[in-house]
Formats: C-alpha cells, sequence, structure tokens
C-alpha cells in the first residue's frame, strides 16, 4: 500500500518553529524575568497599608519571595480562582523588565470590612478592581476617578452609601461597572457621558433615582444594561435604539414618564429583554419576532395594548415568556 504524505511547507516549518520558541524559550524567560523584577516599593507600601486596614492577608500562591508580585501574580494562576482570593496580578515588563506593576487586585465574597483607603490610589496601574460581596462601608471615594487606567470596577453587594462620585467619568478606559447592591444611590453623574467605551453597567437594587440618562444611547459598545430596583424615572430615552450590540437589557420598577417599545426594534443581538413594571404602552411591535436570538421576554406589569404578534410564539430561541 502506498502512503501519500504532504511535503512540508515553509509556513508549516515557521509555525512549528515559533510554538517551540514561544513554549519552550520564550515563555520561560519572561517567567524569569518576571522573577528577577521587584515590586514598586511604593505599591507595596500600599498595599501592605489596604490590607491591613482590611484585616487580609495575601494567600500563599503570592508574596512568596518577599515581593508580592511573585507566584500567582505573575504566572498563569485564574485571577478569579477560589483558592486565589485575595488576588493580584502584575505586570513585570517596566523598566526592561526590572519593575512589576500591580495592575488587578481581587478581594471578592470575603466579608471584609471598612471603606476604600486613600491608599489605592498609590495603585496607578491597576485595571481591574473587585471588592464586591463584602460589607465595605462610607462613600465611594472620588478618589478612585484619579485610576485613570481602570477598566473594571466592581463593587456590587456592600453597604455604601451617598451618591455616586462625578469624578468615576474620568475612567475613560472603563469597559465593565458593577454596582448592583452596593448601597450607591442618587442620580446618574453627567460626567458619566464620558464613558464611552462601557461594555457593561449593573445598578440593580441600589438608591439610584431621577431620569435614564439620554446619554447611555451613545455607549454603542453595551452588551448589558441593568436598572432594577431603583426609583429610577422614565421615559426609557429613545436613543437605546443605538445600542444595536446589546444583548441583554433589564430595566424594572419605573415611575413616572411612560415609554414604547419601538426603540427595540433596531436591537437585533437581543437574548434577554425584561421591561418589567417599566409604565411601557402602546402595542408590541409586529417585527419583534425578528429579534432571533430572543430567548427571555418579560412585558409583565405594564400598560401594553392590542395583540400579541403572532411571530412571538414561532421564534426558536424564546424559551421564556
Amino acid at each position: 500500500m502506498n502512503i501519500i504524505t504532504k511535503k512540508p511547507t515553509i509556513s508549516s516549518i515557521f509555525t512549528l518553529f515559533w510554538g517551540f520558541f514561544f513554549f519552550f524559550i520564550l515563555l520561560p524567560l519572561e517567567k524569569s524575568l518576571a522573577q528577577n523584577a521587584t515590586t514598586d516599593p511604593s505599591e507595596v507600601r500600599a498595599l501592605n497599608s489596604i490590607f491591613q486596614q482590611w484585616d487580609t492577608q495575601a494567600t500563599p500562591l503570592w508574596n512568596i519571595s518577599g515581593g508580592p508580585c511573585s507566584g500567582s501574580a505573575i504566572d498563569e494562576t485564574d485571577f478569579e480562582s477560589n483558592d486565589n482570593n485575595p488576588a493580584i496580578k502584575c505586570d513585570c515588563s517596566y523598566d526592561n523588565n526590572r519593575t512589576c506593576h500591580i495592575t488587578k487586585l481581587r478581594v471578592q465574597a470575603l466579608s471584609k470590612r471598612g471603606v476604600i483607603p486613600e491608599e489605592i490610589t498609590a495603585l496607578k496601574y491597576l485595571a481591574v478592581f473587585k471588592i464586591d460581596e463584602n460589607y465595605f462601608t462610607g462613600p465611594l471615594p472620588a478618589y478612585i476617578g484619579n485610576l485613570s487606567g481602570l477598566m473594571i470596577l466592581s463593587v456590587s453587594h456592600n453597604a455604601f452609601y451617598g451618591s455616586l462620585p462625578k469624578e468615576l467619568g474620568n475612567l475613560k478606559d472603563l469597559l465593565m461597572l458593577y454596582l448592583d447592591s452596593s448601597g450607591v444611590g442618587g442620580e446618574i453623574p453627567s460626567t458619566f457621558a464620558n464613558l464611552r467605551d462601557v461594555v457593561v453597567l449593573w445598578a440593580s437594587d441600589s438608591p439610584f433615582s431621577g431620569k435614564i440618562p439620554e446619554f447611555i444611547g451613545n455607549w454603542t459598545r453595551l452588551t448589558s444594561l441593568r436598572f432594577q430596583g431603583n426609583s429610577i424615572e422614565g421615559p426609557i430615552p429613545s436613543s437605546f435604539s443605538q445600542l444595536t450590540l446589546l444583548e441583554s437589557l433589564r430595566i424594572s420598577d419605573i415611575y413616572n414618564g411612560s415609554s414604547s417599545l419601538d426603540f427595540v426594534r433596531n436591537l437585533k443581538n437581543l437574548t434577554e429583554l425584561v421591561l418589567r413594571n417599566a409604565l411601557i404602552s402602546g402595542t408590541i411591535p409586529s417585527d419583534i419576532g425578528n429579534i432571533e436570538l430572543l430567548a427571555t421576554l418579560d412585558l409583565s406589569f405594564n400598560n401594553l395594548t392590542g395583540e400579541i404578534p403572532s411571530l412571538l410564539f414561532n421564534m426558536n430561541n424564546l424559551t421564556y415568556l
């Protein structure tokens, strides 16, 4: 029997060589360089002070060589791992691989108490800050707005109070903002119009008030938005029709200001649409069945009129109506 084999091409040889180089030379080299780098002393002092105030200690997975940027802080360990909590991640490529900066900090669901101290501003390279599911209190401090590189901020399920500081509008790189059940309330500051790259905003079960800002319709990268259990006023801005990447929209318990469903016509990527007790009036658009990915639709406790479009009963993905 003749066995036909393909002659190796230049590109396949290059791919094989690059794979070998990356996994057996480059990665170990990067790891070695990171292990020889030192953490910025000002960040070490700040982290130690923050953890002392929060009665928190590093896990054995990191801070294993006398500096916080070691072990799981610089290797492939999952930042979200249950065993890696509290957790940090570092970037040790600064100053020709001699300096590490802390880029991620997580203290999650550890029943910690206290406030967010001003020392947090010393972590100038912080991109991810997650302290949800604790008992942190006090106002959400304005100086968080100085963390100019922040991309993910999660303070949900805590005991904060007071209003959202307008300074958070300085976080122009922010992608995800989790404020649900945080205790923070008041009106959404007008400075939030600057947050044009936000992908996720969850703000349910917190005492937010005032009208839903029109400028949210300019957050065209938004994929998930939640306002439920607040004191938010309607109507739902017509500018929401511009949120064509939106996959999940939950707005409930609105008062003072009715809305129509016309804005949903363009939202073809929706998988979840919950507008419960939201003073929705008028008819259900006949072409709502064209939102083919829709799996959950809740329009209960509204002021709708007319018939239910027949297309709704022929949607393959719809499992909750």
